[in-house]
């Protein structure tokens, strides 16, 4: 089995730390990886196979990773949930985090591809 594949059928967890000793050490040593301060609020964390790759502050936005790891699709899944988080817990609906680039336009079936359509409202 290749390495690609391992880390395809790899087990992970994205869960709230609760910094106690064990995730306080865990997330201090990933802040230090990263060359980063600590995280100020509630953390979210992701695991792959147990061991800490990535967290973000749900407060701030703020995300450190491993920078010895790829981890740009575990910070996503992590600015995603946060986002969620914060709507749920705010009672509104945030901007939410420009993920995948610009927003566009999905395409409509049949057009020419490059050709500006326009919907009629309502």
């Amino acid at each position: 089995m290749t390495n690609h594949e391992t880390q395809l059928n790899s087990e992970m967890t994205i869960r709230r730390m609760d910094l106690g000793e064990r995730d306080h050490d865990a997330v201090a040593k990933l802040a230090e990886l990263d060359s980063s301060g600590r995280l100020e609020g509630p953390v979210l964390g992701i695991e792959v196979e147990g061991r800490l790759l990535a967290a973000i502050s749900v407060d701030t936005g703020k995300v450190i990773a491993d920078p010895f790891s790829r981890t740009t699709e575990l910070r996503a899944l992590l600015k995603l949930r946060a986002d969620q988080l914060q709507t749920r817990h705010d009672g509104r609906a945030r901007r939410p985090s420009r993920l995948l680039g610009k927003r566009t336009r999905p395409a409509v079936g049949g057009s020419p591809a490059g050709q500006i359509i326009t919907l009629p409202r309502g």
